[in-house]
């Protein structure tokens, strides 16, 4: 049920784009994902369905137009109108592919 909980959360997200209209690191960087991509990456990162592995997310985010451009500004979880724990899972996600780039 925790699990569940954790993802209910995310899912929350309608992808409104509030988070990536006030992210500076977006407006410096086309490509870059922004949160509500990280959002929905960390959610399928802690889906136990999910059969795919840290190191298959590592090459979607895995750089700096993925969790390594952000610049933890945190405008995206300030504008958020669902007040989701970006700010958290954003450093969640930054931890895990750091962990993944440092076996490579």
């Amino acid at each position: 049920p925790n699990v569940a909980d954790e993802i209910f959360e995310l899912d929350r997200c309608f992808e409104c784009g509030c988070c990536i209209a006030s992210c500076a690191t977006k407006v410096m960087r086309d490509d870059f994902v922004g949160a509500a991509g990280m959002n929905r990456i960390v959610r399928f990162m802690i889906d136990p369905h999910d059969e795919r592995t840290d190191e298959d997310y590592y090459e979607l985010v895995g750089n700096d137009d993925g969790v390594f451009g952000c610049m933890s500004l945190i405008a995206c979880h300030d504008t958020g109108p669902k007040e989701l724990p970006l700010q958290s899972k954003i450093a969640y996600l930054r931890r895990k592919m750091v962990s993944v780039g440092l076996k490579k």
